[in-house]
């Protein structure tokens, strides 16, 4: 622990008195430490600080209040080159001792560069609560100490000296030493080693030191205080009067000695006088005189005697320039004068006051009295100017210095310059003294600093003992600061890491599939297998069998009677098969699928063959329609747009108008059907009265006479009656309201007749179907006698307000050979009439009479006024079969 001597004493800063403790901080563990508190002002010597036979020593001031005070600094630099600039000098806001961590650390090395030898002095500011002078070990430096180049003590030493200044109100002795400072530091700043003093709360310029409410106020400087010669003086223009009344005024020389008596009795004069210094830059005559008078002599005269007389004006002068002084060709006032008139001539002009330029010459003369005369008049001195025919010199003088420039950087450390520019020296003159660039370190502001990721950590250990795993390391993100950006990147890395295979034990396999049954009846077995996978690397075997076996064809082997032998029908041959089983084979060349022939036993137990069925053989040509019609489904479920579809709808009609081959091509058309009502439902297209017709006519077409057959085979599994209704009662629901406006729209076919109807409901009419004179109309749906009517009170929700803007589609079929071609669900009576079907959207409300139906009926060729009726409706409900009623 060290004191540090050499105070300066000079300065009374504060009228506060502060202690000066010197502590020990231990801060970053450094060996020694010497802190400094309460002092405002100091000096101390490297030497003493960081002494030779010392390392990684460290001397650190605190700023009593940082919002109060500034501190500043200025270091005389060592006169030897150091190898490495081992003093390092910082300001931190405060020490974290639980973490060993500097807050706020900001380096100075940079302002005061102790090492480079271009400037003497370095100086700084600081704005926190410490600075510190550090030592430290260079990088890559073993020994320690470093060692100077100069082998001379004091060429190793460094100097510093300390002020620490109010920011508010400071001393003005404080401000005339910091004052010193900025000139010097200013002086001797350039662009690469800018000032480090910023601002001061003085007002510093030229020398001058300005009261504190002068620069608050923005108040330029006044005229009553100046700073001469290293001498503060207040007031140096209007100092108080001496004992002899005249007033001292700023800026005159002292006065002369008074001069002898203008007379040796009877009262004369005498006069003493001074010149004047203008003050720089302005120019003004000092105000006041330049002589001053005085009585002398008094006592009387002898009467006898003769005495010479002399009479001289008073000078002055007022406030004018020095170039309005041309029109001043006298001063003074005459004095009065007792004796004779007869004066002497007039004295040879004096020598030009000056030696170049223009100046003033006097010449003077006396008044002789004697006992005849009377007074003398006029004044007893002359003064002109005169012109000096050589050219004074004239010296370079500086314009006033620009404003400081705005910070180079707009955060952190920059700098600032200011220049002049020097009037040139005329005449052999003197250049301009002093530099024409002055540049101040500035800082506006902190910079952002950006997050930056610290060392990753070591991998951690591998996640698995054996086999594949994985290995994990984090890095921390330092920061960000003053809004700087977040860390890149990720915070965790993974790996994977491999240290030994682990032992697998053996998998079994999917079992394989049974084999084929070792008899064909009577009881046999079938055998399976499957696959051990493994082990590997010293793992368990699978455990468990290998095969397995089940028992097949349990039941009786059918006797040589119920087994239908082996046969050849319409170039295809069916191999023998019990009775029970179904045969199958591939369909002709122009279709695909299966014909299937079952094998059955008739009442004696005799097996035999039944006819083939051709219900999965679907001709090649419907069968790609319906691949089509699929396509168009899925691209409409998806919600695009397409077209094409009204020439599939175009194609069906004219392959089922030559026929079916076979009753799957029944199956597949219906499919086709369904799948295009499904299309007509969406955006996908919009269908046109053509699509409407053809759509009828492909119903028409299944419904021909020549297809009687094929629909008694397809119903085995297929559609029946009621599927065709419904069918249709879908078509009419959709092509109804996706109907524009309200139109009607009537199809005739050879085996059935369409009339679909769109009507509001709050202007419903009757309709009658079939209309007469439909153009187009077949011969069998021409009879008089055939009518249905829909009443228009069915066309009404029972609802006023919701009828106001309700739409019904009202659908109408009349079918000409349907009950002869399909069977009905629950009905076996055979029919053999016209077939008619009203279906109305959306559902009306319950009549007792929804509609009329007058037939002509055919039985035989005879008439029978009988009519069934009957019921569709899905339900768990019983439905009595249908009845014959009367019309």
């Amino acid at each position: 622990m060290r004191s540090i001597g050499s105070a300066l004493n000079l300065l009374l800063v504060s009228p506060l008195y502060f202690v000066w403790t010197v502590v020990a901080l231990d801060l970053a563990q450094t060996p020694c430490t010497t802190l400094v508190q309460g002092k405002f002002f100091g000096y101390f010597s490297s030497f003493a600080v960081f002494p030779l036979n010392s390392s990684l020593c460290s001397w650190i001031i605190q700023n009593p209040d940082p919002r109060r005070y500034t501190l500043y600094m200025k270091i005389l630099k060592p006169t030897g080159v150091c190898d490495h600039q081992h003093i390092r000098t910082y300001q931190f806001d405060s020490f974290l001792e639980s973490t060993r961590t500097y807050l706020g650390m900001e380096s100075f090395d940079d302002v005061l560069k102790l090492c480079d030898g271009s400037t003497r002095y370095a100086f700084l500011q600081s704005n926190k609560q410490f600075l510190q002078m550090k030592q430290t070990a260079p990088p890559g430096v073993e020994s320690w100490p470093v060692r100077w180049k100069p082998t001379k003590a004091q060429e190793r030493d460094f100097s510093v000296e300390y002020l620490v200044v109010g920011n508010r109100n400071p001393s003005k002795a404080a401000c005339q030493m910091l004052c010193k400072w900025l000139d010097a530091c200013l002086a001797i700043s350039s662009s690469s080693h800018p000032c480090g003093i910023m601002q001061t709360p003085c007002s510093c310029s030229g020398g001058e030191v300005l009261d504190q409410a002068s620069e608050i106020l923005g108040l330029t400087r006044k005229k009553e205080d100046c700073y001469k010669d290293g001498i503060y003086l207040e007031n140096c223009m209007s100092s108080p009067k001496d004992s002899s009344g005249a007033e001292f005024l700023g800026g005159w020389n002292p006065w002369s000695a008074w001069g002898d008596c203008t007379k040796d009795c009877g009262g004369g004069l005498q006069t003493r006088m001074r010149t004047c210094k203008p003050l720089p830059n302005e120019g003004l005559v000092c105000e006041g005189v330049l002589e001053e008078g005085r009585l002398c002599n008094r006592k009387a005269c002898n009467t006898n005697g003769r005495y010479n007389s002399r009479s001289q004006s008073l000078r002055s002068t007022d406030n004018r320039k020095r170039e309005d002084t041309d029109e001043l060709q006298h001063y003074g006032y005459p004095a009065p004068q007792i004796g004779d008139p007869a004066a002497e001539e007039w004295s040879p002009w004096s020598v030009c006051s000056t030696t170049c330029g223009e100046g003033w010459q006097t010449r003077t003369r006396f008044c002789v009295s004697s006992s005849y005369s009377t007074q003398c008049s006029g004044p007893l001195r002359e003064q002109r100017q005169c012109n000096n025919s050589a050219v004074c010199p004239v010296h370079g003088t500086w314009d006033e210095w620009s404003p400081w420039s705005l910070c180079s950087s707009t955060c952190g450390r920059g700098y600032r310059d200011r220049t002049r520019t020097c009037k040139p020296p005329q005449f052999g003159g003197n250049p301009c003294e002093g530099p024409e660039k002055q540049t101040k370190f500035c800082n506006i502001a902190l910079c952002p600093v950006d997050g930056n990721w610290n060392e990753w950590s070591s991998w951690s250990s591998c996640s698995a003992s054996c086999s594949n795993g994985t290995q994990q390391r984090t890095r921390e993100c330092n920061g960000p600061s003053y809004g700087g950006a977040e860390c890149q990147g990720h915070w965790v890395e993974t790996r994977d890491c491999f240290l030994r295979q682990c032992p697998v034990d053996g998998k079994w396999q999917a079992w394989g599939v049974w084999g084929s049954c070792t008899t064909t009846c009577g009881g046999g077995t079938q055998r399976r297998d499957r696959v051990c996978y493994g082990p590997f690397f010293g793992g368990e075997t699978c455990q468990g069998p290998k095969e397995e076996y089940k028992q097949c064809n349990d039941r009786k082997c059918p006797e040589p009677h119920e087994i239908c032998d082996e046969e050849s029908l319409a170039s295809v041959v069916w191999k023998e098969t019990p009775a029970g089983d179904a045969a199958a084979v591939r369909c002709p060349r122009n279709a695909t699928g299966l014909i299937l022939r079952r094998c059955i036993l008739d009442e004696e137990g005799i097996a035999y063959w039944e006819p083939p069925t051709y219900i999965k053989c679907v001709s090649i040509d419907y069968r790609n329609i319906q691949m089509m019609a699929r396509e168009h489904l899925s691209k409409a479920q998806r919600g695009l747009m397409g077209d094409g579809l009204s020439e599939v709808l175009q194609n069906l009609v004219e392959i089922s108008q030559d026929g079916t081959s076979y009753s799957g091509d029944l199956l597949s058309t219906i499919d086709v059907l369904r799948n295009m009502t499904e299309i007509f439902r969406r955006a996908y297209h919009s269908p046109t009265s053509g699509d409407v017709q053809n759509f009828v006519q492909i119903i028409s077409n299944l419904l021909s006479e020549e297809n009687r057959e094929k629909w008694e085979e397809a119903q085995l599994i297929g559609p029946n009656a009621k599927e065709l209704f419904r069918l249709m009662e879908d078509f009419i629901d959709v092509i109804g309201f996706r109907m524009k406006d309200f139109r009607d729209s009537y199809q005739v076919t050879d085996n059935l007749v369409l009339g679909i109807h769109k009507l509001p409901a709050n202007a419903a009419t009757d309709i009658t179907f079939p209309m007469k004179g439909w153009r187009g109309m077949v011969d069998w749906a021409k009879n008089s006698e055939d009518k249905v009517t829909v009443s228009k009170s069915i066309l009404s929700s029972g609802l006023t307000e919701t009828d106001d803007s309700s739409v019904f589609v009202v659908g109408t079929v009349l079918y000409r050979n349907v009950g002869n071609i399909l069977s009905l669900q629950r009905n076996s009576t055979v029919l053999n009439s016209k077939v008619i079907s009203v279906t109305v959207k959306p559902f009306p409300r319950s009549l007792l009479t929804p509609l009329e139906v007058e037939f002509s009926h055919l039985y035989n060729g005879t008439t029978n006024q009988t009519c069934i009726l009957w019921d569709e409706t899905d339900g768990e409900q019983t439905h009595s079969l249908p009845e014959p009623g009367a019309w």
